[in-house]
This record gives structure tokens, C-alpha cells and sequence, in this order.
């Protein structure tokens, strides 16, 4: 696999190096950058908002203390040998 960086203008993409090949050859594009405010506005959601409720009735600060509690016997039963 080869890396090769490049500037995206809005419609093309321009390398900035030098490619070793000729042809077509199948790539992988990936944005490095954080997303500009010129990103589709369904990008732009309150994750807050989005998750609000999703784990509704599945006792998840149960779990977390129970877990919290197995957590705190295991420290005592290491600092007790």
C-alpha cells in the first residue's frame, strides 16, 4: 500500500507528491482533516440530543456500580495478600 497526500478543492483532487504509477489503479480517499463548516448539515447533530433515551430501561447505572463494586473487592482482595 502506498500514502500518497493530496489537497480535495470541492471536485477533484490533486496529489502533492509524485505518483509511481501509470493507469488506473483502485484507491482509498480518507479526510484527515476535521470537517469545515461546508459539511452537510446532517452531520451537524447534537450527539447529546441523538443519543438522549436510547438506553432507556437497560439499567446501565446498575450495572456500573455492580461493576464499580466487583472492581473495589478485587483492589481489597490484592492489597489483603
Amino acid at each position: 500500500m502506498l500514502t500518497v497526500e493530496g489537497i480535495y478543492d470541492g471536485q477533484k483532487i490533486e496529489p502533492l507528491e509524485k505518483i509511481p504509477f501509470k493507469g488506473k489503479k483502485r484507491v482509498v480517499i480518507t479526510f484527515v482533516n476535521e470537517a469545515s463548516d461546508e459539511t452537510d448539515s446532517e452531520l451537524e447533530i447534537n450527539p447529546i440530543i441523538a443519543l438522549r433515551g436510547c438506553a432507556k430501561d437497560s439499567n446501565l447505572t446498575e450495572k456500573l456500580l455492580e461493576t464499580r463494586r466487583e472492581d473495589i473487592e478485587l483492589e481489597e482482595k490484592k492489597w489483603r495478600n
